[in-house]
């Protein structure tokens, strides 16, 4: 794995938010226990998350490295054993759909780290999912006070 080149590491908005909203290395554990062997594409570039993945899929990424993939979640083609993203499924319902959707047809698991609520920090999240909100039901779900991990398995079209 390429280690990546920061660009602009003090300057980027998330690089110091706190926990829950910056996932804890339990939570790192949790997407880990739950992948499968394989390839691995993170929707976004969370800083604890960039080390267990291969590819970083972001519209406006905060560093540049040969891994990153400039584009919108829901335009991927690429198939992956695995795709994993901590709270990309809060933006917007009609984004959520278009994210599972896209993962269905393109990974294995898919999982999720998705708020419950609106925290206080939090500046742009407006959609806070239930299970049956989504229009694929998932696998598992592990839950805590103010996030849930979803988690799909699907059969994948490799």
């Amino acid at each position: 794995m390429v280690i990546p080149t920061l660009k602009a590491d003090k300057n980027y908005w998330a690089s110091e938010l706190p926990r829950p909203l910056s996932p804890s290395d339990e939570d790192v554990g949790i997407f880990k226990k739950n992948m499968v062997i394989g390839t691995t594409l993170l929707l976004g570039c969370t800083k604890k998350l960039i080390p267990i993945n291969d590819r970083q899929m972001d519209i406006d990424p905060w560093y540049v490295a040969q891994t990153v993939i400039v584009q919108e979640w829901a335009t991927n083609t690429n198939y992956y054993d695995n795709i994993i993203g901590g709270g990309v499924l809060n933006f917007t319902k009609e984004l959520a759909d278009k994210v599972l959707v896209m993962c269905s047809e393109h990974c294995k698991v898919f999982i999720a780290r998705t708020f419950n609520r609106k925290l206080d920090t939090m500046r742009i999240a407006a959609h806070f999912p239930k299970p049956q909100d989504f229009p694929i039901m998932p696998s598992k779900l592990i839950s805590f006070k103010d996030y849930t991990f979803y988690i799909w398995k699907f059969r994948g079209k490799r």
